[in-house]
């Protein structure tokens, strides 16, 4: 796994963009100061609506872009408001400020060998265009890395930013393989027809990073695992704190992991032997390192 970034801090950023994005999603991009250190595809940030708010606690958000503007570094979201404090969120507006806590997590470990095959449901395409952006970018002695890129939704109308996907992965010599349930976009079938049908395409051994509904990343994992290729997924919890202290995101740990579990080397902030804390430990973990028969 990649190495836990814990440089994090807790200051305001200021709304530059909030704007719909389609299908029920927003996008909201802020101005952060100079020393909130850039996010690594997969990480999270924490928002905290200023007072008075209808939520008492911050909402963890998955971080869908970095840029460097004039103005500053922006952070992007892409986020459905489903609940209170995301429909809070929709009242932001440009120039207002929020409270943000991060970066967060472990991001996706990028570097390791093989072929990126990165994998979106929804709303995970946005951390995964990210992800793409920065395998294309050419590290210290490193080439830049193509990506196959599969894209799935229930149907057309549930591809969140679709165009926009489109145009950044043709930027970076990405690949698009789109797959809806019931046809009506691409391949007709889920993400894991798509990854059958890619499968015999690649020149090398996949490596997968997969972002999506808990359901597609079970479905991703178990294809990973009876084919030996590692897969690297980003979960979800109730991240109440995001660091670890509150112990409100707890995901089970795979029987390996329980039975090479070390306490006298675990850090604090992580969890113990039959669970894993997602806010530290994760978001990121990679297929084996869970339980899927209990994980909701």
């Amino acid at each position: 796994m990649s190495t836990l970034v814990a440089e994090w801090v807790q200051t305001e950023a200021r709304v530059r963009i909030q704007q719909d994005a389609g299908a029920g999603h927003q996008w909201l991009e802020l101005i952060v100061p100079d020393d909130f250190q850039a996010p690594r595809p997969g990480q999270f940030v924490q928002l905290l609506i200023q007072a008075p708010s209808p939520v008492l606690l911050p909402r963890p958000m998955s971080v869908a872009s970095v840029r460097e503007r004039a103005q500053g570094r922006t952070l992007g979201f892409l986020y459905a408001p489903v609940g209170a404090g995301t429909r809070a969120l929709t009242r932001l507006r440009e120039g207002e400020t929020v409270g943000i806590l991060g970066p967060l997590g472990r991001g996706y470990p990028l570097e390791r060998a093989g072929a990126p095959v990165l994998v979106a449901g929804g709303r995970g395409v946005a951390p995964l265009i990210f992800a793409a952006q920065e395998l294309a970018r050419p590290g210290s002695g490193e080439a830049p890395r193509r990506s196959e890129f599969v894209f799935g939704a229930r149907d057309a109308q549930h591809l969140v930013g679709l165009n926009e996907a489109r145009r950044e992965l043709e930027a970076v010599g990405g690949h698009l393989h789109v797959c809806t349930d019931d046809g009506s976009r691409g391949l007709k079938g889920n993400v894991i027809a798509a990854l059958d049908a890619l499968e015999g395409q690649l020149e090398e051994s996949p490596v997968i990073h997969a972002c999506g509904p808990h359901g597609m990343l079970k479905a991703v994992a178990h294809w990973a695992l009876a084919r030996g290729v590692p897969a690297f997924l980003a979960m979800e919890s109730v991240m109440a704190c995001g660091t670890g202290v509150c112990r409100g995101c707890p995901l089970p740990r795979s029987a390996a992991r329980r039975a090479s579990f070390d306490a006298s080397t675990t850090p604090s902030l992580w969890g113990n032997r039959e669970y894993a804390m997602c806010c530290t430990e994760g978001p990121i973990f990679e297929g084996g390192d869970l339980d899927w028969a209990q994980v909701e």
